[in-house]
């Protein structure tokens, strides 16, 4: 994979709710985990859940595992030419649009989160999901994923109203 992506990526990707959704709010999630639990170490000697707060412990701990897992693939998504532009916060790389299976939406976050899936594994692995740009305010009216799915096909028009 070229390292060498040239500077006039489009991107698809939002960069605050990318930069907040993968780096930000994992932080703070887990500090809360570790913290709490030290900070119950620390000032009582012992670690103990009263009764009626047990469900929502082991809620949080389940929960952490498909949200670790989603913040692991989440990425910022762009074009560039006929190539399709993952990055995170460390690498980047390109994939040709003949690579990519499928561009959809994700039933359970409808218009705010993207998943792409590609026929071959890349460095980013073979899904990836991407928050488009203005999701949380273009889901009610609007397909993100739809956006890309014209770029791919080579009509790169907007979506009306975008």
């Amino acid at each position: 994979m070229p390292e060498n992506i040239s500077p006039t990526v489009q991107w698809l990707s939002g960069e605050v709710s990318t930069f907040l959704n993968k780096l930000v709010l994992p932080a703070l999630w887990f500090a809360l985990l570790i913290g709490i639990p030290l900070w119950v170490f620390a000032t009582t000697g012992q670690l103990s859940v009263a009764g009626g707060f047990r469900f929502i412990v082991g809620f949080v701990l389940i929960a952490t595992v498909p949200l670790a897992w989603l913040t692991a693939h989440l990425q910022r998504v762009g074009h560039c030419g006929r190539d399709l532009v993952v990055a995170n916060y460390w690498r980047k790389s390109t994939t040709p649009f003949d690579d990519i299976e499928a561009v959809e939406p994700v039933w359970w976050y409808r218009g705010r989160l993207v998943r792409i899936r590609f026929r071959n594994r890349t460095p980013f692995g073979s899904v990836v999901y991407y928050m488009p740009k203005w999701g949380a305010m273009r889901a009610m009216f609007d397909s993100p994923e739809k956006d890309l799915q014209r770029i791919i096909s080579g009509n790169s028009t907007p979506l009306p109203g975008v």
